[in-house]
């Protein structure tokens, strides 16, 4: 199966295409460059939104204080807009590739520890067989629909950058959830159950 079609597949949730792909040869290797490209990507996107929201916010940050000064002390608002400041030094002091290997490898880690997550609730609660290297490639390959973020590089609108941001990270997580329903046999109540688990898993204990 060509990449196009891989990509096509995932993208409209086919029903079997996870089941295909656990057993296609060479399918591990393009999981994680998929895995990569899309953090890449997604990386990129965040940070330039992110850069974008603080240039707004400085650039109107007056209005905000005039439209908002019953509700926020002139103390306040300078303390807001040394943070603005600190934080737009350090986006632009950050060397790009260092901030993208420093993304990936966070995402890497938040991603085992999920799947250790999933792994247990699997393996202890469902009763099933995870494999580690099966849950490894349903979670590569379901970040294929992060590859719609590449717009969000080139449209100036802050509106269109955080939801295209917004809505592709949706979209994978519903993917993600379809490669478990499909190798798993799960219901969509136990699939939800894990998508939740990862994600407050996640947050917690990457946040410790």
């Amino acid at each position: 199966m060509n990449d196009k079609k891989i990509i096509s597949r995932i993208l409209r949730l086919d029903k079997e295409i996870y089941n295909e792909l656990l057993v296609q040869d060479g399918a591990f290797q393009k999981s994680v460059a998929i895995f990569v490209s899309t953090t890449i990507l997604v990386t990129m996107s965040g940070f330039r939104f992110i850069s974008g929201l603080l240039d707004y916010l400085q650039e109107n940050l007056i209005l905000f204080q005039q439209e908002f000064q019953q509700e926020f002390s002139p103390e306040e608002f300078n303390l807001f807009q040394s943070l603005i400041e600190e934080l737009q030094t350090f986006i632009n002091s950050s060397d790009t590739t260092t901030s993208l290997f420093s993304s990936a490898f966070s995402s890497l880690v938040a991603t085992v520890i999920g799947l250790v997550i999933i792994y247990l609730i699997l393996r202890f609660l469902f009763r099933k067989e995870p494999i580690p290297k099966d849950l490894l490639m349903i979670n590569f390959f379901a970040s294929t629909p992060c590859l719609l973020v590449v717009p969000a590089l080139f449209v100036s609108s802050l509106f269109l950058q955080g939801f295209l941001i917004l809505i592709v990270s949706i979209y994978s997580i519903v993917s993600f959830g379809s490669g478990l329903k499909q190798v798993y046999m799960l219901r969509n109540i136990e699939v939800i159950l894990l998508i939740v688990s990862l994600t407050f898993g996640t947050s917690i204990l990457g946040g410790a």
